[in-house]
């Protein structure tokens, strides 16, 4: 996301005190409200300051410290820590046409390495843009879901005044410059496994056509960066602050130096998945017309597309971000005087060149990722494919399961009938067995030695002992009818338990 702002005037703290009510910035600037909410920038600042600064006593920033001109054209400029409120209002009033800082974070993830009453008293004595606070809380720490995929950049416009313009006595245009611009560079981790990461530096220039002086914040600039604006301010002529816009077609370029050599990392990691993803894990066949692929890698192709289209976006922001500087580049050459001009197209070949390598690794990408939706669904087209076959089988298989089935069933109807046509006919033999069974009993208990019959008399005699079947009868009889009723109770108390055991 980019946005760009155009606002007429020029910022300046108040005229007394530079560091006028510092705590309200920037309110505390002569920003026009129909631009910038100063208001809710201020709060926002308060809102985020525990994710964005550190406690005073570590505070630490950058300050490129430029001794005089020696021999002419050439300087010294070394960084200079600075922890302290009183050691930078002592390089401040040095009266340097220059004045450059960088601030730094710990780690990618931490918190800016600057204090908020330094941050708050350091751009309230530059002035700095409310409309790059945008870019300054890109730069928080991160303690949730990172948004890789914003961008902030505006560009802030003043020209010279009518009377100047045709009195031939103008100067050039004032100007605000700030966005971040993305690039990679080797992390030098043992872990990811991928050597590049993706980082971030915030610019920020202003231009004052009326005082010739120019003030530069660096937010988390890589020491490449930094040493480079150092060599390039050792420069006396080069530099001088109408013509420091050259500066930032440095910048981009330096961040973009990585990119091609991470392409080629990107295209070689590609490749061996490809390789080892269709001709390595090729499995032989079970059957004639069968094959049998492993996919394990699919996923890392996967992983990898997905990181190649976050790549894409990023170098999208970084193509818009070139292109609006390059627009903007323009509406500044139309107001420069014409020394300033041939500089001015030295800055628009560099921004071309750097719109041109950033689309160029813009195509590789989507060249890559091309290829690999077309894997994708070569892959997608197998498995269908093998699914369909998969299915195919299942169907079979199910259906001589049915088949079986059905068989089956029919033998249990047979064995069904036939059990119903023993039932009945076992019902038969109990009938007729309970039809002779009191006739039996009678039999056999009179055909017992309790029991003589006298032909002559025709009488019936009973032992005189006969008392002694009454009673063996029923005491076994009652035994056996004790023993089967504790047997039950002892069975139903077990079955008990084992109920209550399984619950």
């Amino acid at each position: 996301m980019y946005q760009n702002s155009y606002q007429t005037g020029q910022i300046y703290p108040t005229e007394r005190d530079e560091y006028a009510n510092w705590e309200t910035y920037p309110q505390n600037l002569h920003v026009s409200p129909l631009g910038v909410d100063a208001y809710r920038s201020s709060h926002q600042i308060d809102r985020l300051s525990k994710e964005l600064f550190v406690a005073n006593h570590e505070s630490s920033f950058d300050f490129l410290a430029m001794d005089p001109p020696r021999d002419g054209n050439c300087r010294d400029a070394a960084w200079e820590i600075i922890q302290s409120f009183e050691r930078l209002d002592a390089l401040m009033e040095l009266g340097q046409a220059t004045s450059v800082f960088s601030i730094h974070q710990s780690y990618t993830w931490s918190r800016l390495c600057i204090s908020e009453e330094h941050f708050r008293r350091l751009f309230t004595r530059l002035g700095v843009h409310p409309g790059f606070l945008d870019v300054v809380f890109l730069f928080r720490e991160k303690l949730g879901p990172v948004e890789e995929g914003f961008s902030s950049a505006f560009v802030d416009i003043s020209p010279p005044a009518v009377h100047d313009i045709q009195a031939g006595t103008t100067q050039g245009c004032s100007y605000h410059i700030g966005y971040n611009i993305k690039y990679v560079a080797r992390h030098g981790r043992a872990l990811p496994n991928d050597p590049f990461s993706i980082r971030e530096v915030g610019v920020y220039q202003y231009f004052s056509s009326d005082t010739q002086q120019s003030n530069w914040v660096l937010l988390q600039a890589s020491d490449r960066i930094n040493d480079r604006l150092r060599r390039a301010f050792q420069s006396c002529d080069d530099t001088l602050p109408k013509m420091q816009f050259l500066l930032h077609s440095i910048i981009l370029l330096d961040g973009s130096e990585d990119w091609r050599e991470y392409m080629i990392y990107l295209e070689d990691e590609f490749t061996k998945l490809v390789d080892k993803g269709f001709f390595t894990n090729l499995k032989g066949s079970l059957q004639e017309g069968d094959l049998i692929a492993d996919f394990s890698d699919l996923r890392k192709l996967q992983i990898l597309t997905d990181k190649l289209r976050r790549l894409v976006h990023i170098l999208k922001l970084n193509i818009r971000l070139g292109n609006l500087l390059k627009r903007d580049m323009a509406r500044i050459k139309a107001s420069s005087s014409s020394d300033l001009r041939t500089n001015c197209d030295a800055i628009q070949r560099n921004l071309d060149k750097y719109v041109l390598d950033q689309e160029t690794h813009f195509d590789r990408l989507e060249t890559l990722i091309a290829r690999s939706s077309g894997i994708i669904q070569l892959v997608q087209s197998i498995q269908d494919i093998r699914s369909a076959e998969a299915s195919q089988q299942i169907n079979h298989e199910m259906q001589t399961l049915t088949e079986q089935g059905v068989k089956e069933n029919k033998l249990m109807k047979r064995l069904t009938e036939q059990s119903t046509r023993d039932t009945r006919s076992m019902m038969t033999i109990a009938l007729i067995s309970a039809v002779f069974l009191p006739a039996t009993f009678l039999a056999t208990l009179f055909g017992s030695n309790f029991f003589v019959y006298s032909q002559p008399e025709n009488s019936l005699t009973v032992a005189s002992n006969f008392w002694v079947y009454i009673i063996f009868t029923a005491a076994f009889s009652g035994a056996t009818v004790l023993l089967w009723y504790i047997w039950r109770q002892r069975r139903l108390q077990r079955d008990k338990e084992n109920d209550m055991e399984a619950l």
